[in-house]
């Protein structure tokens, strides 16, 4: 991201706390691929867990991630690095929850040297972890006790690969995969305009029922009853006209498929219900027929005002092409 990472890492410098787990949250959140679902836990009685990515639809008694937010004025420090893993594995060995399959800290500051070290060194964590545990777990586990090292503790931190524990700091934290709708949602960061949509040079299944409606329209004009899409290309009279279509319907695709990847669901959806706006009148007039319907609307189409962060990347092609993924989802189709 170059220049604009350092500005948003500088924004995430100043988050609040609560802030700093919101945005964690919602960046879990929105990796749907990896997690099916997360919550974000906060305050006491949180046992260690922040932000917590659940790997399956068991949730707990299935593999988890979890995230650890410290917003500090200063780097991670080792005390507090070796406390919050203490508390996973108590918590653990209690019958709350399995331990984590990886353990993220998201500090935006990022870390000291010791636990910089530690982190390069996976090997070195549970040792040092047992080593500190009387001076830095102990008294701090649960309120006004004192909890002293148990076997079942040091057989799961025994059991544990510390490959798995992470830093996130600012910088990288901007970086990583799926933060970009986090930024445009906190920060106002520009998503960029989408890649222009490749046309297959064969008939799609994704496409199939606008372009039942385009073939209708044209054996209204005079063609023949084309049993495909493919016929209809190398169609002298007609073939431009649904080159030109197929066009709009993949350049609004590949629109759609891009700001669905980098910005928040509103965001989309908002672009999508402006242009249903725009041209719902237009198409509920009555046309002499078919191709009449297409150009009124594909003419009203261009014209459409798209509000939000979208309104300077919605190409017209793609505001044309998304009428006819209108028509293909059922929403205005071309024909009744």
């Amino acid at each position: 991201m170059g220049a604009g990472a350092t500005d948003y890492a500088a924004q995430i410098y100043a988050l609040n706390d609560a802030d700093l787990e919101r945005l964690t949250d919602d960046w879990v959140a929105s990796m749907r691929s990896r997690y099916p679902d997360s919550d974000r836990f906060s305050g006491a009685g949180d046992m260690g867990r922040d932000v917590v990515g659940y790997r399956t639809a068991a949730r707990f008694d299935g593999p988890w991630d979890n995230y650890q937010c410290k917003q500090l004025r200063k780097a991670l420090g080792e005390p507090e690095f070796i406390r919050e893993l203490g508390k996973i594995f108590f918590h653990s060995a209690a019958g709350h929850f399995g331990v984590p399959a990886h353990f993220y800290y998201v500090a935006p500051r990022g870390a000291v040297r010791a636990v910089r070290n530690l982190i390069g060194h996976p090997s070195k964590i549970g040792p040092r972890l047992i080593e500190q545990w009387d001076t830095w777990c102990a008294g701090d586990l649960v309120e006004g006790k004192h909890h002293p090292l148990s076997d079942e503790v040091l057989a799961l931190i025994d059991a544990f690969d510390f490959q798995n524990v992470s830093l996130l700091e600012a910088g990288k934290l901007v970086r990583t995969d799926g933060m970009k709708p986090v930024l445009v949602k906190w920060f106002d960061a520009d998503p960029g305009e989408s890649p222009v949509g490749s046309v297959p040079d064969t008939m799609q299944p994704e496409e199939a029922a606008y372009v039942a409606q385009l073939l209708a329209a044209y054996q209204e004009q005079g063609a023949p009853s084309y049993t495909t899409g493919d016929e209809a290309l190398g169609d002298a009279k007609f073939g431009p006209h649904f080159r030109v279509q197929r066009e709009r319907f993949f350049d609004a695709a590949s629109f759609k498929r891009y700001y669905r990847d980098s910005t928040e669901p509103a965001v989309l959806a908002t672009f999508e219900k402006d242009i249903f706006h725009g041209v719902f009148d237009t198409h509920g007039l009555a046309h002499s027929d078919i191709m009449a319907k297409i150009a009124a609307v594909m003419n009203e189409a261009k014209g459409v005002s798209v509000s939000g962060v979208l309104g300077k990347y919605a190409r017209v092609p793609v505001k044309q092409g998304v009428c006819h993924h209108f028509a293909n989802d059922g929403v205005l189709p071309w024909v009744k």
